[in-house]
């Protein structure tokens, strides 16, 4: 059975997102020295064999008990929700219009897992830029005709969304979808409550998500999916949908193990780490099935 583990690049990538975090929420440098201290006490008593995606959520968890505000990025994830919808219309009538609309939607779809403000560094501005540039390049890795052949039959589709702002490509690319499939019905999961900038269900609402989807919650509290953490709603989706669309590398992190019948990854590759996994460059693009890896 295969098993992601993290290594000590993902150590040092989740201490990157605590300070980034600490930086926006905690005002005094003493306190941020403090709470480092502390998170360094946490990582030298990890176990080995951690999916990164817990070893994030440790600390991201251990962080949120020192901040006041439950939803620290939620200014930012309203704005991306809005760009996000801009970008989409000034796309939409090409996407529509091409040879190939559900594989021009899900690249836009993946192109829109760039946003991330997890990212240090990482801005709001900086989003048109470079998701044309990421349109325009073709998948670095892809099993498309797979996953084609087991849409056209699919009654129920089961998507795990990532990020607030590439949800509104999601909802696109499901819309898109729909219209090769008018009889596929969709539910969408989305994060039980904020963590960094993933979705949860008031995100989804303001997109109105709801409007081509069922949106339930995936009961889980770190930065993607972790099957056993999820709820009993989620793992009867996963398992008893025809198709499921794992959305973003969090999400891969966690179900990266999970083996079942058409069962599609749709992410970039935001680190080496799973760069090197999945075989594509960082950046590169992705959408595989999981009977390929």
């Amino acid at each position: 059975m295969r098993y992601l583990r993290a290594d000590e690049r993902c150590l040092i990538c989740s201490l990157r997102q605590a300070e980034n975090l600490l930086r926006k929420t905690i005002s005094s440098p003493e306190k941020r020295w403090v709470i480092f201290r502390e998170i360094f006490r946490i990582m030298s008593e990890m176990r080995w064999g951690m999916k990164p995606l817990e070893v994030n959520g440790e600390v991201h968890r251990f962080i949120m008990e020192y901040v006041k505000e439950e939803d620290p990025f939620k200014e930012e994830k309203r704005r991306s929700n809005e760009i996000a919808q801009k970008i989409v219309e000034m796309f939409r009538a090409e996407i529509s219009n091409s040879p190939d609309p559900v594989y021009s939607a899900a690249k836009l779809a993946v192109s829109g897992n760039l946003i991330d403000l997890g990212i240090p560094g990482w801005k709001i501005e900086d989003a048109f830029e470079k998701l044309h540039e990421a349109y325009e390049r073709p998948f670095d890795r892809e099993n498309f005709e797979e996953f084609r052949s087991a849409l056209e039959s699919a009654s129920m589709l089961f998507y795990i969304a990532d990020n607030t702002g590439e949800i509104v490509f999601d909802k696109f690319f499901i819309e898109i979808m729909k219209m090769q499939n008018p009889s596929l019905e969709v539910v969408v999961a989305v994060r039980e409550k904020p963590i960094i900038n993933d979705a949860t269900i008031d995100d989804a609402k303001q997109i109105g998500l709801e409007e081509v989807a069922t949106v339930i919650s995936s009961g889980v509290e770190e930065p993607g999916v972790i099957l056993d953490n999820a709820t009993q709603e989620f793992r009867k989706m996963f398992f008893e949908a025809d198709l499921v669309i794992s959305k973003g590398q969090g999400n891969f992190e966690g179900l990266y193990e999970e083996e079942r019948e058409n069962f599609f990854f749709l992410l970039t590759a935001k680190c080496d780490f799973v760069a090197e996994i999945l075989k594509v460059p960082v950046g590169g693009k992705v959408f595989v099935s999981s009977s390929s890896l």
